[in-house]
């Protein structure tokens, strides 16, 4: 039986509010994604005073930075904390991001990148895994092998769709998570 409730599990006793986790999971998967209170109360189901309450929090902490866009406040990610890069590390561990990077990436030759899409992308909690990997004459039967291995160790379904390339509408909606190093200087 799979437990769909990996991060809260596993994090839950380190951070005790369900919020807070929910916030920190949908700013650390995806960097490039911001938002404001109203918006991040109904994506992420959640009553606007306990959004504002850890936000603000966040903040307080330097963990997440804002800007005024007109009347609302806008909230992303601090990249300048000194904890953001260890933030993100921990998210991608917990949603299984990490474990789809550690099994494929060195096990897959001409792989040259790794994209995640679907809720992880947009820095929400998911059952599954969606990733596009890129790269030519990829092995299709090795790739679900390692999938599958990568379901037994997170509980997730893996969901991979081969390609040569990204395309431009997939390039809006995926967040590359891994890139093969170019000799280019």
């Amino acid at each position: 039986m799979k437990n769909h409730s990996i991060p809260i599990d596993l994090l839950g006793p380190l951070i005790t509010s369900k919020t807070r986790l929910k916030l920190l999971l949908r700013f650390f998967l995806n960097h490039n994604l911001s938002g404001y209170l109203q918006g991040l109360s109904k994506e992420l189901n959640e009553n606007t005073n306990s959004i504002r309450v850890e936000l603000n929090r966040l903040e307080q902490a330097g963990i997440l930075s804002s800007e005024l866009e007109g009347r609302r406040k806008l909230y992303r990610v601090n990249e300048q904390h000194p904890l953001t890069e260890n933030l993100t590390n921990i998210v991608r561990k917990v949603t299984g991001v990490d474990a789809l990077i550690d099994r494929v990436v060195g096990r897959l030759p001409g792989l040259e990148q790794v994209w995640i899409c679907g809720k992880l992308a947009q820095g929400l909690q998911s059952e599954q895994i969606d990733c596009v990997l890129v790269g030519e004459e990829l092995d299709q039967a090795f790739i679900e092998e390692l999938c599958h291995r990568v379901e037994e160790l997170t509980g997730k379904t893996v969901n991979a769709q081969v390609s040569a390339e990204i395309l431009s509408e997939q390039r809006d909606q995926c967040l590359l998570v891994w890139a093969q190093e170019t000799d280019e200087k």
